[in-house]
């Protein structure tokens, strides 16, 4: 039933130079070879650090860190990995060096790799979960309605997939692996903890003797915060730094992220002058000078890509102008904090574009371009016909495959071809994987190839038992958001119907209008005259949609009732069969 809020719930996670003629024109995508990617896993070597007396950062354990500060009778702990069990490694870790009570937790950021694991830290106690107070709104948004194609969409960048299909992960770039995408024993169930200690701008507190400030420094996500200690001088900035060139864009999708404030967080943070520096991921470092210069240099490669890459929008030029013309100075683009190993350049340029603009580049044939099948035909034809495309594929395979791909996917496009166009494209994703050290890209092109190849599909989790517990604690609204987009119009035509739905256990009662085939969605006080309504508890109907519960045993015990007009569910059955596929 409406299978996109199926799919959803499955989830449950779940940037110089001008074009002048002194322009360089560098390789589009990072190349390399994995060679520098598989040095980069050293530092995921899985490990318990001591930056500062008192503070204890898990490295390798899980995607980020988890850092403990201990207290004088009792301990904090900094973010808490994407699961229960990779936070249950680390408790385990933490315990070889103290034995003291977590009296609290801090949420750098609303990302499930900092946030599912907080249930493990408390040990069943009530304790203060401190965030900023936009921090609940970004985690229910994981109820999104674009949220099966970023789901499908990060399994590919995380390579959750590769082993399945006999391929590995190098590393992810900023950890080793996504534990709860990869894991198939229980290590992703979800243990996230609502924050119950909120704040705007900045807060002051002292924990269990710990003097702490927490900062809004918006920057991978308008959520992040950063804190410090400022007797140690010791800095925690979340994601807003980590060893690789940041996350500017990510290729699962993402709402904008505005760059400019990012810059100038990393430059507050570098204000603060920290003796140490504990991220939460990748490693500390240490010593006055080496942070305040990293930092800024850090804050320079992210400003440097937005200002360029709005001066060349400026003289007219285009995205892909702009990332063939556009890269950082030497001296950034080789730096150790800045290599590609998680976002790129390319993708940072693209991202600051239509964060600007949109989707229109400026030129006309873009308004309403040829169909991709009409326009791959014609290609074809002109090139001399589907075999003499495939051969040239296979001649370019070695020396240039992203053309070999380019090539192969104009025939899948126009439908001409399959198997061998498949198998060709495959071939050339692996050769593109084999000389590029970016793990996003390298996970991708290895799934796709996977995927042209038959040997795995991308298809949503099914709801265990967790996830589904873990469904039901969102306010229902989110459920019913993804109905709107489940309303398949070949079976609304012409149709105009309303049901109400009344949900107890949130107080809540919503009149559900289909009509000009959309679907609105109004909260309710009266009923009108005429009108279907059925009652249900949010989590029941919950767990109707993901097939934890049926219709008829949901009727027979109760936990649904028809209670007004028919007095049987045909009516509701023909309403909800508006939502499949």
């Amino acid at each position: 039933m409406f299978r996109a809020a199926l799919i959803v719930l499955s989830t449950l996670v779940l940037i110089a130079c001008d074009g002048g003629d002194d322009a360089r024109t560098p390789a589009v995508a990072p190349t390399g070879g994995t060679a520098e990617l598989e040095a980069h896993s050293a530092i995921f070597e899985q490990r318990l650090e001591n930056p500062a007396p008192g503070i204890y950062v898990a490295i390798g354990y899980a995607l980020a860190n988890s850092i403990w500060i201990e207290g004088d009778d009792g301990a904090i702990v900094v973010d808490t990995t994407e699961s229960r069990g990779a936070a249950e490694a680390v408790l385990a870790a933490f315990r070889e060096v103290s034995n003291k009570p977590v009296e609290a937790i801090i949420y750098t950021h609303n990302h499930a790799d900092h946030i599912m694991g907080a249930s493990v830290f408390s040990e069943g106690r009530d304790i203060l979960v401190y965030a900023h107070e936009t921090l609940p709104k970004h985690v229910r948004r994981v109820m999104s309605v674009i949220t099966p194609t970023i789901e499908t969409n990060a399994m590919r960048m995380f390579g959750e997939k590769l082993a399945e299909g006999g391929e590995g992960i190098v590393n992810d770039g900023i950890g080793p692996e996504l534990r709860q995408f990869s894991a198939s024993d229980g290590l992703g169930s979800r243990g996230y903890l609502p924050p119950n200690q909120v704040f705007g701008d900045q807060l002051s507190v002292r924990i269990a003797g710990v003097d702490l400030e927490l900062i809004h420094s918006p920057g991978e996500t308008d959520d992040q915060l950063v804190v410090w200690l400022p007797k140690q001088r010791v800095l925690l900035p979340g994601d807003n730094i980590y060893k690789a060139f940041p996350n500017l864009y990510t290729i699962r999708g993402t709402p904008y992220r505005d760059v400019r404030k990012w810059s100038d967080s990393v430059r507050a943070m570098a204000d603060l002058k920290p003796l140490v520096m504990v991220p939460s991921h990748t490693e500390p470092v240490y010593g006055e000078s080496e942070i305040e210069q990293l930092l800024n240099d850090y804050a320079d490669a992210i400003q440097f890509v937005h200002d360029q890459t709005v001066r060349l929008i400026n003289q007219g030029m285009r995205p892909d102008q702009i990332v063939q013309a556009l890269e950082l100075p030497d001296n950034l683009a080789n730096h150790a904090w800045l290599r590609p190993f998680y976002g790129t350049v390319a993708w940072s340029v693209r991202s600051v574009y239509t964060g600007y603009l949109g989707w229109f580049d400026g030129d006309s044939i873009d308004l309403f371009p040829t169909p991709e099948v009409e326009r791959g035909a014609k290609l074809v034809a002109l090139m001399g016909g589907v075999d003499r495309v495939l051969t040239e594929v296979e001649q370019e395979l070695q020396d240039n495959p992203q053309w070999a791909a380019e090539l192969a996917t104009m025939v899948l496009d126009a439908g001409l071809s399959d198997e061998r166009a498949r198998s060709l494209k495959a071939r050339a994703l692996r050769n593109m994987a084999a000389d590029i050290i970016n793990p996003n890209a390298r996970n991708w092109y290895l799934t796709e190839a996977l995927e042209l190849e038959g040997r795995v599909d991308i298809e949503p989790r099914p709801v265990d038992d967790a996830r589904l517990k873990f469904a039901q604690s969102f306010p229902i609204e989110n459920i019913l958001e993804m109905m709107r987009v489940s309303l398949n119009p070949a079976k609304t035509e012409g149709v105009s119907a309303s049901m109400a739905f009344t949900f107890p256990d949130q107080s809540k009662r919503f009149l559900l209008t289909v009509r000009n085939n959309v679907l609105l969605i109004n909260p309710i006080d009266e009923l009108p005259a005429d009108t279907v309504e059925v009652e249900l508890n949010a989590r029941d109907w919950v767990a109707l949609i993901t097939k934890h519960d049926s219709f008829p045993a949901a009727l027979a015990s109760g936990r649904l009732k028809v209670v007004n007009g028919v007095t049987d569910v045909s009516a509701v059955i023909r309403f909800l069969s508006m939502f499949a596929n």
